[in-house]
């Protein structure tokens, strides 16, 4: 698996079913985000605590899903977010890891702190 800083990545805002697989969060990309399942973009859905996560996207040969539970911190709240947030590459990652990315007017995002506490 490879990304590049021109992958495209899509947050739903939104709780998700972390039972759901393939077809289920498939299901969510094409009829509630109505974005394209096999452009190559990474859609990140996160649960209710936004302790657990998952990533879909497709790799040129079928659908793969990262799954990750965060046993530090949690993923920050998608409040500010759209429904849809687009976010690049780099940011996924910092989210990843804790960091807060704050959405200002005009479209600015700003990274703020890192959240590391135990819960």
């Amino acid at each position: 698996m490879y990304f590049t800083s021109g992958t495209q990545v899509y947050i739903y805002r939104e709780p998700v079913d972390m039972r759901k697989g393939h077809d289920g969060l498939a299901s969510i990309v094409e009829n509630t985000m109505r974005l394209e399942l096999l452009s190559g973009a990474i859609f990140l859905f996160a649960n209710k605590t936004r302790k657990l996560c998952k990533a879909l996207y497709f790799d040129g040969s079928g659908l793969v899903i990262i799954h990750k539970r965060m046993e530090v911190g949690s993923l920050m709240p998608f409040l500010s977010f759209g429904a849809i947030q687009k976010v690049t590459i780099s940011e996924l990652a910092l989210l990843m890891d804790g960091a807060t990315i704050k959405i200002q007017k005009h479209g600015e995002k700003y990274i703020h702190g890192q959240n590391k506490k135990r819960s």
